[in-house]
């Protein structure tokens, strides 16, 4: 599996702003992730960071001026070049230059006229950043087709403390990743997804549950497939993993996730959500059984302890598919794994569904890789995916789901 960003062309045009050396973390990160990463260099940013740390980062030649006699690419080549040019930091001096059409150097020139999306990742002092003349240019710039990065919040290089500084990484990256699908087309572009993602909690008394060890990894990594390939996802996420969490939420934001707790929350969520979706990708582990609640804390007592189960409404079983939407389950299981698959594909009257084992060496739940098979309706074969990240996995099985849907 490819990566994302593998042989794409990324230009980060540099300013000269102290955040300048978070610049060279960007630059080898967006490396590390494959991208061909080229650097235009200011002449206040080389005062911060020198070429040779940024050439030694990427392996390219970094411009640093308008006119290069040599062979490398000619100033506006660069241009042309580029999938994707990062204005990063950006200070208040280059956005009024962009926003006013001025080029008088190397990244003011590249910014007019390049063709290539652009992302404009501000980092300066709070006053300049909130000034509103500063405030009138990101505007412009927003108008003329630009992305603007909002800033994040704390202590500042000066002293002071407020909006202003250079964004986490991640962040930027989950902001190209959108800018970069958002450019091509794929079967599942704009396309509504909505996931459910791991477990559900199943409340015993006040103070105790029953659960599951699904982690939500599984789900975060099929979400951020579908958004790479253009798709517009929503996630219902139960009881998850902090760090699978934050590590999507770092990338995209909360604002397109509903947190719930118990089954019976996630089948409320999914019948509000359902309507406005394309596909439901029903990834979630949900409870199947649920305790009788008592409203008091059980005592501890001599001897053992019963718990009575009723069964949990089945979501699948019970979604009314009148609109021809693609329904996707999974199928976890410890042995048989293709007979239950294949029976939960004709009993629940899926378009997919995606199997994956849960116990011994190449156990899914909770662990950072695993094996999936995909089984599609009125399909005989299976499509194997061998033991492997979770990550690289998703966006194999998403690909081949939009080869099949487009079929």
């Amino acid at each position: 599996m490819k990566s994302l960003l593998e042989g794409k062309h990324i230009t980060i045009c540099v300013t000269g702003g102290i955040a300048a050396y978070k610049a060279a973390a960007l630059a080898s990160f967006l490396k590390k992730k494959k991208a061909e990463v080229h650097i235009i260099l200011t002449k206040n940013a080389a005062r911060f960071v020198s070429a040779i740390t940024f050439k030694s980062l990427t392996g390219n030649p970094v411009i640093t001026k308008m006119f290069d006699s040599s062979s490398f690419i000619p100033h506006i080549s660069i241009a042309q070049l580029s999938d994707l040019i990062l204005v990063a930091p950006a200070t208040a001096n280059v956005i009024a230059k962009a926003a006013n059409g001025i080029a008088d150097d190397m990244v003011s020139t590249t910014l007019l006229s390049s063709t290539a999306p652009k992302i404009i990742v501000p980092a300066m002092n709070t006053a300049m950043y909130e000034n509103p003349i500063t405030q009138h240019n990101l505007k412009k710039l927003i108008n003329f087709g630009f992305d603007v990065m909002e800033p994040d919040s704390g202590e500042m290089a000066c002293g002071t403390s407020g909006k202003g500084r250079f964004p986490e990484i991640n962040r930027i990256y989950g902001k190209i990743i959108q800018t970069l699908s958002a450019k091509q087309v794929t079967p599942l572009s704009n396309k509504k997804i909505l996931i459910t993602a791991g477990g559900t909690i199943e409340d015993i008394d006040p103070v105790r549950y029953i659960s599951n060890r699904s982690s939500g990894q599984t789900a975060f990594a099929f979400a951020e497939a579908f958004i790479a390939t253009g798709a517009k996802v929503h996630i219902i996420a139960g009881h998850v993993s902090e760090r699978a969490l934050d590590n999507f939420t770092s990338k995209f934001g909360t604002n397109d996730i509903t947190m719930i707790r118990s089954a019976a929350d996630m089948k409320k969520a999914v019948d509000e959500n359902f309507e406005e979706c394309d596909m439901l990708f029903m990834c979630a582990a949900v409870a199947d059984y649920k305790p009788n609640y008592s409203n008091h804390k059980i005592k501890k007592a001599d001897g053992s302890l019963s718990l009575e189960l009723s069964r949990t409404e089945d979501i699948l079983q019970n979604i009314k598919n009148d609109s021809n939407k693609i329904i996707v389950g999974f199928a976890a299981e410890t042995d048989n794994i293709e007979e239950y698959a294949l029976k939960k594909l004709e009993k629940k009257n899926l378009d997919f569904v995606i199997a994956n084992k849960v116990c011994g060496n190449e156990s899914a739940i909770g662990g950072e890789c695993s094996s999936l098979i995909l089984f599609a309706k009125d399909k005989k074969e299976q499509i194997i995916f061998p033991y492997l990240p979770k990550t690289e996995n998703a966006f194999k099985v998403v690909e081949k789901i939009g080869e099949l849907i487009k079929d």
